[in-house]
């Protein structure tokens, strides 16, 4: 089940990856969405977005919401969730930790997530109940605990400084903090099992909702900042992402 979908998504992630560096170390058309500046666009964002319009409409009738363009509304029903590039911030200086995601969320739930990694050229995906992989291999979580091991943490110096409660929270904890781009990114270091949990307060499901899959069938869980349950049917703030072994843990030190 879903074969078709995930195929799909996999070929586009490749050609997503592709634009991605073409035009990483060249003229990127950079733009700024908001007044303050704050919120970056390129042209390989602009073209990725309308190439996953272009590639899923020839296939499905299925709504699109990309962070750039969409052709829907969120919603009940088959949509793809698609962020082209995350981690635009790095993508622009230079660092190599933008990732591409695309996921297939069925009546609000993530049933399908890829990501692409262009720079290490690793392919992530899940399906659920069928396990997660990356350049198929199997992922799997870590079975540790916070002390002594890595919690990533949002890269923006204001989200940190806005939010000094969890960061104490956290230390008290023992946990090894670590700050660096793109929510993909650091979301598949989780499934990858190379940190016990991700957490940020204003995270979008464009940004989790592909690694909201991958993490879970990694053996890992993926909950709001309350500890319920994510609802893609409408727009969303904030997401923990570990382990399973931590979740609890995390969200007390959230809250």
């Amino acid at each position: 089940m879903y074969e078709t979908e995930l195929k799909i998504a996999k070929d586009i992630a490749l050609k997503a990856g592709k634009i991605m560096l073409e035009y990483f170390d060249g003229d990127q058309g950079l733009e700024h969405k908001d007044i303050a500046g704050a919120t970056e666009v390129t042209i390989a964002d602009k073209k990725i977005n309308s190439m996953v319009i272009k590639e899923l409409s020839k296939h499905f009738d299925d709504g699109i919401i990309g962070e750039e363009e969409s052709t829907s509304d969120y919603g009940s029903g088959r949509k793809w969730i698609c962020d082209p590039i995350d981690g635009t911030r790095a993508f622009v200086i230079g660092i190599p930790s933008a990732t591409f995601s695309l996921a297939l969320v069925v009546d609000g739930v993530p049933i399908i997530g890829v990501a692409y990694d262009p720079f290490l050229d690793k392919l992530y995906w899940a399906t659920k109940g069928q396990g997660s992989f990356c350049n198929g291999k199997p992922l799997a979580v870590s079975g540790n605990k916070l002390r002594g091991h890595y919690v990533l943490m949002p890269s923006n110096p204001k989200k940190i400084i806005a939010d000094t409660k969890l960061i104490n929270n956290l230390l008290e904890t023992g946990a090894r903090l670590d700050s660096i781009y793109g929510a993909v990114y650091k979301s598949c270091l989780v499934a990858r099992g190379r940190a016990v949990g991700y957490l940020e307060k204003l995270v979008n499901p464009h940004d989790i909702a592909a690694v909201h899959v991958i993490v879970e069938e990694a053996g890992g869980k993926v909950t709001g900042y309350d500890g319920r349950e994510l609802d893609y049917t409408k727009p969303f703030k904030g997401a923990i992402l570990s382990n399973k072994v931590c979740h609890d843990e995390l969200v007390r030190c959230a809250v």
